[in-house]
């Protein structure tokens, strides 16, 4: 069986290899003593930890939240550099110069380097035809019952018929005679819709078509009593007008819905309004912000977790002046949208942000992810915070509160400090190390 050792824990797996040796030859030679009939003391126990157990868990924890606080930094970070496949600046998503003329909904398989103009004349509208506004609770007129009919382009109709009169004789209200012919109205499948509109104390009577586009108009006749004017067409059912430039050629189209598919069919879009939008493969600024957002909160806990116990050790500290000094000046970080406030903390202003990536993408992006960018800086930052031993991270703890013997306890966290920052191996190397534990028993 071979086992795969990486170069820069080699020194470390040599010396645990040594030390469990050493500590394997001891229990040999004690059982060679005790079979002779001296007596010893058992030589593999741990000495027990008194009144400073409690401030070994302590520290222990502290040490282990080190680490878990430098490893989600430098993950955060690694999503924001340029060079990393998985990173935001890597993945390719479709986006609208200008959403209030063209929106992108959803997009298949985006392809690097499409870019698709857009001018739109016009949306897609439905057909709405609306009544004489009447008093709402007044008495209707002698002559206000309905019976006309309303046919849709497809051939389909509705006959609307209201009296009135109530079955006792009385007169209806003018909102009663309208709610009836809008409640005949939508209990049909003609794919027309009714509605009573009210405002200042007067309703009418409002007809339109579910779906936009000239094949969706409809037509209305008959005796209309109470609703006058809903024969008349108030706005036109249209088609929506666009044209497309894409490679170099430009096409004309019509639309009966303002959802429409560019790029044969890989973009999803929804015209919203008149006038034109590029539409391009680009990075999804919203991720950006994500990312950046995540690493500033992470590197502000770290800070204050630093700062909180910067008093632990020589090693704590150092990296709590470290971590408390900027990451880049004022004007820099200002370009990407970036801060200190009154506490020194890092924010982000996510308008600012979205701005420079859309005015400057290339600058943005090389401030952020670039070579000697803000990840970058920060990763370096946190590289070396990892390569700090963590018996200097917590010295204090121990000259504090520990005897000599309580003080070997301590030789973990220099393995704990080499494990957490020497890379992917690690964990195979403290596998080899359980295996020759259980090969030494």
């Amino acid at each position: 069986m071979s086992l795969r050792v990486s170069g820069n824990n080699y020194s470390n797996y040599q010396s645990m290899y040594q030390m469990m040796r050493s500590l394997q030859a001891s229990r040999t030679a004690a059982a060679s003593r005790t079979n002779q009939g001296q007596a010893v003391a058992p030589i593999n126990r741990v000495p027990r930890v008194k009144s400073g157990s409690t401030q070994y868990a302590d520290t222990l924890k502290f040490v282990q939240n080190y680490g878990k606080g430098m490893t989600d930094i430098k993950i955060s970070a690694s999503r924001l550099q340029s060079g990393n496949s998985s990173g935001v600046f890597s993945g390719l998503d479709i986006q609208s110069s200008n959403p209030s003329a063209v929106s992108v909904d959803k997009t298949f398989r985006p392809r690097k380097g499409t870019e698709i103009n857009v001018q739109v004349q016009s949306l897609a509208q439905s057909q709405q035809n609306q009544s004489l506004a009447l008093d709402a609770s007044g008495e209707v007129a002698d002559n206000a019952s309905m019976d006309f009919e309303v046919t849709s382009a497809r051939g389909r109709s509705v006959r609307v018929n209201v009296s009135a009169t109530t079955a006792d004789g009385a007169k209806k209200t003018n909102e009663q005679m309208l709610q009836e012919a809008a409640d005949q109205i939508n209990s049909s499948r003609t794919g027309i819709q009714a509605s009573v509109a009210k405002e200042d104390g007067k309703v009418s009577l409002v007809l339109s078509s579910e779906k936009t586009g000239e094949s969706n108009r409809f037509a209305v006749q008959g005796k209309m009593g109470a609703a006058e004017g809903t024969q008349n067409v108030a706005v036109e059912g249209q088609n929506a007008q666009y044209t497309v430039t894409q490679n170099g050629s430009t096409v004309s189209r019509s639309s009966e819905s303002n959802k429409i598919s560019l790029d044969y069919g890989r973009v999803e879009a929804t015209l919203t309004g008149t006038g034109s939008a590029q539409v391009k493969a680009g990075v999804d600024s919203d991720q950006v912000v994500s990312a950046v957002k995540d690493l500033v909160s992470s590197y502000n806990e770290a800070t204050d977790f630093l700062k909180a116990n910067s008093s632990r050790g020589q090693g704590t500290k150092a990296q709590y002046d470290s971590f408390s000094r900027d990451i880049a000046n004022e004007r820099t970080l200002k370009a990407v949208g970036i801060s200190y406030d009154k506490s020194g903390k890092l924010q982000v202003d996510e308008k600012a942000l979205k701005k420079a990536l859309s005015d400057d993408f290339e600058g943005t992006k090389e401030i952020l992810g670039g070579q000697f960018g803000l990840a970058d800086r920060i990763t370096q930052r946190v590289d070396s915070a990892m390569s700090v031993s963590s018996g200097k991270l917590v010295d204090q703890d121990i000259s504090a509160g520990m005897d000599r013997n309580q003080e070997s306890t301590f030789s973990s966290f220099r393995y704990l400090s080499n494990f957490s920052g020497t890379g992917p191996y690690s964990l195979g190397n403290y596998y080899t190390v359980g295996l020759l534990l259980n090969t030494l028993g």
